[in-house]
């Protein structure tokens, strides 16, 4: 039987991943009883955040592991790894040496989609979105060259180690710009490129988290994950708010 501590090891990782990569709370907490108890520890209180994990492991000894969550980002491949990483270790429970390199592999793996072609196929979905709000086929183009630059931003944000609200901020204000350019010089539409330049930051998939942990009764993670998607809305809208006031459109 594997020690304690070795699967505690075990457990936290993969919590820590799960959590980093988005999935919902009690998706987690489920997923890491399971593991534990696949070890024939059934002694296991579970508590998870958005940005914290908590695991004890025993009756009369217990052991705790405490594992502060950063970077999150939404990462279903990997969400989807630990899944089935968790469904074969009840079947047939593997050394937890080599379990933890099984989810070390996890969090390096590649993305479905390339480094590289993630701006593209992000700026072409947000170009058609235009069409959702108004826009026509002609508004495509501008929309998608809106969104390039908006994406740019972002890029330099994330390389700058700034808050993200200030990307986000940023960006918005960046989306009004683009879209004032298409408007003059290309004759688009002025609402449907600045949506279209700003859809793939709305934060759809944390809001759906935070009512899912919600239906769960995971109240402190919903609110958690509810204020965090309110707040990037807020970001982009003030953006745009101060694009709009400061060319004088508002």
């Amino acid at each position: 039987m594997s020690s304690p501590a070795q699967v505690l090891s075990v457990v936290a990782s993969a919590g820590e991943l799960l959590l980093r990569s988005g999935a919902e709370v009690a998706r987690v907490e489920d997923t890491l009883t399971r593991i534990a108890q696949a070890y024939g520890y059934y002694d296991v209180e579970i508590y998870a955040t958005p940005t914290g994990l908590f695991v004890t492991l025993g009756s009369e000894r217990h052991m705790t592991a405490i594992r502060r969550i950063e970077g999150r980002a939404i990462a279903l491949d990997r969400v989807s790894a630990i899944n089935a990483l968790s469904r074969e270790l009840t079947a047939d429970p593997a050394p937890p040496s080599e379990v933890i390199r099984a989810i070390q592999n996890i969090a390096n793996q590649a993305p479905p989609v390339p480094n590289w072609a993630t701006p593209a196929t992000n700026a072409v979905a947000a170009a058609a979105c235009t069409m959702l709000v108004g826009g026509s086929l002609s508004d495509f183009g501008p929309a998608l060259l809106a969104n390039v630059f908006v994406q740019g931003v972002h890029r330099v944000r994330e390389s700058l180690r700034l808050p993200e609200a200030v990307g986000d901020f940023a960006s918005g204000a960046t989306a009004v710009v683009c879209a004032l350019a298409a408007t003059r010089w290309l004759g688009a539409s002025f609402t449907p490129v600045v949506a279209g330049g700003i859809m793939v930051l709305v934060p759809g998939i944390a809001f759906t988290t935070s009512v899912r942990d919600a239906m769960m009764g995971d109240l402190t993670s919903a609110a958690a994950r509810g204020l965090e998607a309110v707040m990037k809305v807020a970001s982009l809208a003030s953006g745009v708010a101060a694009a709009l006031y400061a060319t004088g459109r508002l």
